[in-house]
């Protein structure tokens, strides 16, 4: 039987729109963005638990108590900012329940009240539910997965979660307006009446925080220097032992920014200074890996790594300079003498023409010698100076208009420079991973740049989505010298003399200085936890202001 032509029509008019359909639901699925996902298989991940858990190669198995809690994850907080279509998938298990029992999954906009999605007592399998469109545009939502049971044998198992969403748009842009810093000019202190109005810190929690940490330490934000405490009454210029390192990054960072423009060529000792340029195309001759590169020495892996591929670098921290940073002089030295006239004749004169005289240094001195200058310590400064460079950082390598060090690079400092070696280390600079109200540096996709290779941020924890790339990184040095950022606050932190000499120490000092931040916050005023839990995630950044590129 020959088909009417009407139907044969129809039936093509189905399959074209089956296969639209289709092509449709393939290119939605590849257009999202995975907001969040965890298999459980090595932990929690960024999920905590309560009651008991335990997790393996099966996921996260949730048990019930007869008389304790029964046990439920709940994820850290996840931004749906920009994005819609949410959906949510995982796999679930449960075992033993009886009636009037169940697993349950469930979402929170604030981490206290909490929507039900599926609440069973049998169903099992892989299972998908579009999440409802108030949970979309929030700033912080939460998964939660519980059992409710009597006994420790009946168990409720979730394996495989993830959450997705289609991007509605670009998000929100950052807050506009210049960069500010002091210029060549000396730092002018907000006064205590004002500091509420222009820095947005509560004075009286400053005062507070001057009693709990009881040293010298001073707050920048917005570019300005918005509080100081001196137990004694005064600074002066003392060494900060390691925080030298990053001095001499940022100095490496301005010379490439001063050589980018000389034309680049594979004679040797000539042409720009490169990060991912070998280094012996500027030193004959040096202990350490022959094919390092300046990113290589910058990391700390050119030493003691068998060799500089992935995943076989190890960290070794070169604290007096002499296992390979300190040759960076050497190398200095070697792309200014291209052209001395404008680069100056050696190091010393290089750093004071294009760090120390534009940003204004007013109690600075980096070693003795303009020839040859030790990375890792020696540095003899103060306070404002530390916040000098710290602001520097903060905004994106500008200072009073113009470009300092060059953006890319200093991007690269601010976050792991090789994860399998070590991923709380920059270039020459640490990064803050420790501290669940700080956000954590973490690149927006891997393998970055041309020489890390590895696959992910490598972290213990994972590498949750951000909405915002505004990780604290600080420089450190010996007896607690401290320059801290918070990109996403517009805020440098700068402390001397604490003692303490940990990742935790800068934690310590955000303890005590952020009751005066969240006093005074637009969103979150008040709430300390609310606050950690959007901020800390990389998801809440108030006054991020973007660097050049986009960055």
């Amino acid at each position: 039987m020959t088909p009417h032509p009407s139907h044969r029509a129809a039936a093509r008019f189905a399959r074209n729109t089956l296969a639209l359909g289709a092509l449709l639901v393939a290119s939605a699925a590849a257009n999202a963005d995975v907001l969040l996902q965890e298999s459980f298989s090595s932990g929690l991940g960024g999920f905590t638990s309560a009651g008991s858990v335990t997790t393996g190669t099966f996921g996260a198995r949730m048990s019930g108590s007869a008389f304790g809690t029964d046990g439920s994850i709940r994820s850290a907080a996840f931004s749906t900012v920009g994005f819609g279509n949410l959906s949510l998938s995982f796999t679930r298990t449960p075992s033993g329940l009886d009636t009037g029992e169940a697993g349950i999954v469930e979402f929170s906009t604030n981490g206290s009240t909490y929507t039900v999605l599926e609440s069973s007592r049998t169903a099992s399998g892989p299972a998908t539910f579009a999440l409802p469109t108030t949970a979309a545009g929030q700033a912080t939502v939460y998964l939660r997965f519980r059992v409710n049971a009597s006994l420790s044998s009946e168990t409720y198992t979730v394996a495989s979660v993830r959450v997705d969403g289609t991007s509605t748009g670009e998000p929100p842009p950052p807050p506009t307006g210049a960069l500010r810093d002091p210029g060549t000019g000396p730092w002018t202190l907000v006064s205590a009446a004002n500091v509420a109005a222009e820095c947005k810190l509560d004075s009286a929690a400053l005062q507070q925080a001057n009693r709990t940490l009881g040293l010298s330490y001073a707050i920048v934000r917005y570019g300005k220097l918005c509080h100081e405490y001196y137990p004694s009454g005064r600074d002066s210029a003392s060494q900060v032992y390691s925080t030298t390192k990053t001095l001499g990054a940022l100095t490496v960072g301005a010379l490439i920014h001063q050589t980018k423009n000389i034309p680049v060529t594979t004679t040797r000792k000539r042409g720009p200074l490169g990060e991912f340029q070998r280094v012996d195309h500027w030193l004959d001759s040096f202990t350490f890996q022959q094919a390092s590169t300046t990113a290589h020495v910058l990391g700390m892996v050119s030493e003691a790594s068998p060799n500089l591929n992935y995943p076989n670098r190890e960290f070794q921290y070169d604290t007096v300079g002499s296992d390979a940073i300190n040759r960076l002089s050497d190398v200095v030295n070697t792309v200014v003498a291209q052209d001395s006239t404008r680069l100056g004749s050696n190091i010393g004169t290089f750093w004071q023409r294009f760090i120390a005289t534009p940003l204004g240094f007013e109690n600075s001195t980096w070693g003795t010698s303009n020839t040859s200058k030790n990375f890792a310590t020696s540095w003899q400064t103060t306070v404002r100076d530390m916040a000098r460079l710290g602001l520097l950082m903060n905004n994106g390598g500008m200072w009073n208009g113009q470009r300092v060090v060059d953006v890319n690079y200093l991007y690269n400092l601010g976050h792991t420079s090789f994860e399998d070696a070590n991923t709380r280390y920059g270039y020459l600079t640490w990064l803050q991973e420790e501290d669940s109200c700080a956000p954590k540096p973490q690149y927006r996709s891997y393998p970055h740049g041309p020489v890390s290779n590895a696959p992910s941020c490598l972290r213990t924890g994972g590498c949750p989505a951000q909405q915002h790339d505004v990780g604290v990184f600080f420089a450190a040095g010996l007896g607690g010298q401290y320059i801290i950022v918070h990109r996403g606050l517009d805020m440098v932190i700068v402390v001397k003399d604490s003692g303490g000499q940990s990742g935790e120490e800068p934690m310590r000092f955000w303890n005590a200085i952020r009751p005066a931040v969240v006093a005074l916050d637009p969103t979150y005023r008040g709430n300390n936890s609310a606050f950690c839990s959007a901020y800390g995630a990389g998801n809440y950044a108030p006054d991020l202001k973007l660097w050049e590129g986009g960055r």
